[in-house]
């Protein structure tokens, strides 16, 4: 009899193992499968580039003379059967908050040499209808700077599917796959001299916060580039304390690119760790292409209503809970308690029979 209870106990170990190891890998496979799936793209774009195009490139990149006239045009395909709507919108390019060029948000510094409204016409985002397997023509009407002006300007086009944004985010609510939101970007670069001068980058580092970026605790750091050109290749290394002088977290942040004329705030991960109310310092280097670097030290407080705000709001990253998870819980401790009753069974027999051969 005791055999047979000791073979059904280690039957039942022997499944609960099969169930986990099934369970891991089923978990992988699936992950796999989500992430190697590829949604095609449902349109492409192509710039129509003008005979003085710097060669070699495939975006709009020339050189211009004071008020200057010309037409830019773009070619979208529609590579779907269906008729589809694409939003194609000019900006200036900006620097976003990870430290890299942006053109999906307009740069409207006034030390530019001009405004959005200034070079291209119509300034604002154009809906074209695209019948399935046909291509549409989008022009735009551009016009140089009035003035003469130093280094480049950066500029760029994006083109989507009409509200793909909003259909993509309302398709995460509804599924935990991959949803593909395909956007492209045709850049346009000017300039009144090729070969431009090359000078020291005028970078100023600004004040150190404290906020929510994402629903993650995070730490910010005020940027602006007052050149006229792209300051590439930037890498910043920081170290923030306490007012204990010990150290907290350290921050590297590598490829960045700074839009001409740009301000903006670089966000630094906290990695979901939150900040206590009291004094900070943040201290480091920024360096950039052509052997340029930058040092800052920068005092800040964070208050006890920032603190409370952030544990208020942060998001909770953590894998959530399902119904299977817990159902596995159970088949563990169940697995467990049996183990250990036929444990204390073999162990009552053992202690029985040596105490009969003792008597």
């Amino acid at each position: 009899m005791m055999r047979r209870q000791h073979k059904w106990a280690y039957f039942f170990t022997l499944i609960l193992f099969v169930t986990l190891g099934s369970w891991a890998l089923g978990g992988r496979s699936m992950s796999a499968s989500a992430a190697s799936q590829r949604v095609p793209a449902s349109f492409t774009v192509a710039p129509e580039l003008p005979a003085d195009n710097a060669k070699r490139v495939d975006y709009f990149d020339f050189k211009v003379t004071p008020g200057q006239k010309r037409v830019l045009v773009l070619s979208v395909t529609n590579n779907a059967k269906q008729t589809k709507t694409f939003d194609v919108t000019p900006r200036i390019a900006s620097t976003n908050a990870n430290g890299i060029l942006d053109y999906g948000t307009n740069n409207t510094n006034p030390k530019l040499p001009a405004q959005l409204k200034q070079i291209i016409s119509p300034a604002r985002t154009q809906s074209v209808k695209v019948l399935g397997k046909h291509t549409v023509k989008v022009s735009y009407k551009f016009t140089a700077p009035a003035k003469t002006f130093d280094g480049l300007m950066l500029g760029g086009f994006t083109i989507a599917e009409h509200n793909a944004a909003k259909q993509a985010r309302s398709s995460a609510k509804k599924s935990t796959g991959i949803v593909a939101h395909v956007q492209y970007v045709v850049g346009l670069e000017f300039y009144n001299a090729i070969k431009r001068t090359t000078t020291a980058p005028d970078v100023k580092i600004g004040q150190a916060g404290y906020r929510l970026a994402q629903a993650r605790p995070t730490l910010t750091l005020g940027m602006a580039n007052k050149t006229a050109g792209l300051v590439g290749q930037g890498q910043l290394h920081a170290t923030l304390t306490n007012d204990k002088q010990e150290k907290v977290m350290t921050f590297t942040k590598q490829q960045m690119t700074f839009a001409p004329q740009s301000q903006f705030k670089l966000n630094m991960d906290l990695k979901t760790k939150q900040l206590a109310a009291g004094h900070y310092v943040l201290a480091g280097t920024l360096t950039a292409k052509g052997g340029y670097s930058w040092t800052f030290h920068k005092d800040f407080t964070v208050t006890n209503a920032q603190a409370n705000n952030v544990k208020r709001h942060a998001a909770n990253f953590g894998p959530r809970k399902t119904w299977k998870d817990y159902l596995m819980y159970a088949i563990v401790a169940l697995a467990i308690l049996v183990l250990i009753y036929e444990f204390y069974k073999w162990l009552k027999k053992h202690l029985g029979q040596n105490n009969s051969d003792q008597a």
